[in-house]
């Protein structure tokens, strides 16, 4: 009875181990895979994840089309509770063309890259793709005001970068975060670029302790370096919102006005499958290069101030500041 139980409970692990034939399905077991090996917290936030693994892989064995495996994909991933780490079809990881995507790191994904005609990834129903951009640069008496609302759609580093360029007259700098639900690594660190040069951060990781990571570039002099900056925050502030926020805060390059970002500062690093879908994953907790973590906390401004008003504080502020290029990250 005992070798019968015992032969049982090898055949059942052999079958979960076992990459599935089904294309569909093995997708669904890579996209799994992914969360199981790369995902910061072991723990899974509580979430038994080898049997959400196994009852997924039980539904996949019914999928026929691409937009409903990306979809169950999805539905998979939210059973984490974590608003973070999410996939996208082809047709929504189009946004984040310019970033920075891994190649999902498991060579049998790429060694039978499925055949997807256009008309079967791009279902417009479902996803936060439509809410990504709208960066914009204007003038307000005298000063720069940058929108910066997310760091997930490329495009809005174009705008910031082009507006800083365009406007040499602009006597200081507003960089507006407020309500920025963060988004990629990628974009934070080549945004505060702009402003900074050098290690502002670290990475702190499921197995590797704590990482450096720099701005993109991290030499070299910032596109302004010169004129004062004010950086508007407040507690619907999160992620790579917070490190930005945090880091020129931290270089003595802004002056911070606002309320307390939230402190919700899971970094997410996107992973790019052949066909062109992307699994956006939490794999780490952005935290200062020195001193304790944003998590939790969030970064406190230097200036408070109520969200409402919080630009015109930032202008009242820009009026007396004098140029300067802070004390710098390195």
């Amino acid at each position: 009875m005992r070798r019968g139980l015992l032969a049982l409970l090898l055949l059942f692990s052999l079958a979960w181990a076992a990459t599935p034939e089904n294309p569909f399905a093995r997708r669904v077991y890579y996209a799994w895979k992914l969360v199981k090996d790369l995902y910061y917290d072991p723990g899974y936030h509580g979430v038994d994840w080898e049997a959400v693994g196994r009852r997924y892989l039980k539904k996949a064995e019914g999928l026929k089309d691409w937009d409903a495996t990306f979809a169950l994909v999805r539905e998979m991933y939210a059973e984490l509770g974590d608003a973070h780490s999410t996939y996208l079809d082809p047709e929504r990881a189009r946004v984040l063309a310019g970033a920075a995507c891994y190649r999902v790191p498991y060579p049998e994904v790429w060694k039978h890259p499925p055949r997807i005609k256009p008309d079967e990834a791009s279902s417009p129903a479902g996803g936060d793709g439509g809410a990504w951009g709208g960066a914009s640069a204007r003038m307000v008496r005298g000063f720069l005001v940058l929108r910066l609302p997310d760091l997930v759609e490329a495009e809005n580093y174009g705008k910031i970068a082009a507006g800083l360029r365009a406007h040499p007259e602009a006597r200081g700098v507003v960089l507006d975060l407020r309500g920025n639900p963060g988004g990629l690594v990628f974009e934070m660190a080549r945004t505060a670029a702009l402003f900074v040069r050098g290690w502002p951060w670290r990475l702190v990781q499921r197995g590797l302790g704590a990482v450096p990571l720099p701005t993109l570039p991290f030499w070299g002099e910032p596109e302004i370096a010169d004129r004062p900056l004010a950086v508007l925050v407040d507690g619907g502030v999160n992620s790579a919102a917070e490190g930005l926020a945090g880091a020129l805060k931290n270089a003595g390059r802004a002056k911070v006005i606002g309320e307390a970002t939230a402190g919700n500062t899971e970094a997410i690093v996107p992973y790019c499958f052949p066909e062109g879908s992307m699994a956006l994953i939490a794999v780490g907790v952005l935290a200062p290069l020195k001193g304790p973590t944003w998590e939790g906390r969030g970064v406190e401004p230097d200036l408070e101030a109520d969200p409402e008003e919080a630009l015109n504080a930032a202008l009242r502020y820009l009026e007396t500041a004098k140029p300067g290029k802070g004390k710098g990250s390195r």
